[in-house]
């Protein structure tokens, strides 16, 4: 994995002030191969909450501020279940 303690850190804070402490986290794609260079931070986030577009955007705002990357995020809507979540999960790894 591609993201050094005080990044993953940074991640963790970011998601729960926007989502609570409950909210759950994986990386995915380029990132978790540590054979590649460079590329964005893709974040997955399950959280209980059903309001969170305002949180997903401020998070994602929050996060390529602290971290001078970009960063994918996509939160799992409640009540859905797209092949995306199941993907980021399956080939992810949890923060």
């Amino acid at each position: 994995m591609r993201l050094t303690i005080a990044q993953i850190d940074i991640i963790r804070e970011a998601a729960r002030q926007n989502f609570g402490a409950d909210a759950l986290v994986w990386l995915f794609g380029s990132r978790v191969d540590d054979t590649k260079r460079g590329g964005d931070v893709d974040l997955y986030v399950e959280a209980t909450r059903r309001d969170t577009l305002m949180p997903a955007l401020r998070c994602k705002i929050a996060l390529e501020d602290r971290l001078d990357l970009t960063v994918d995020l996509i939160v799992k809507e409640l009540g859905k279940d797209k092949p995306i979540y199941n993907l980021a999960k399956a080939q992810g790894v949890r923060l």
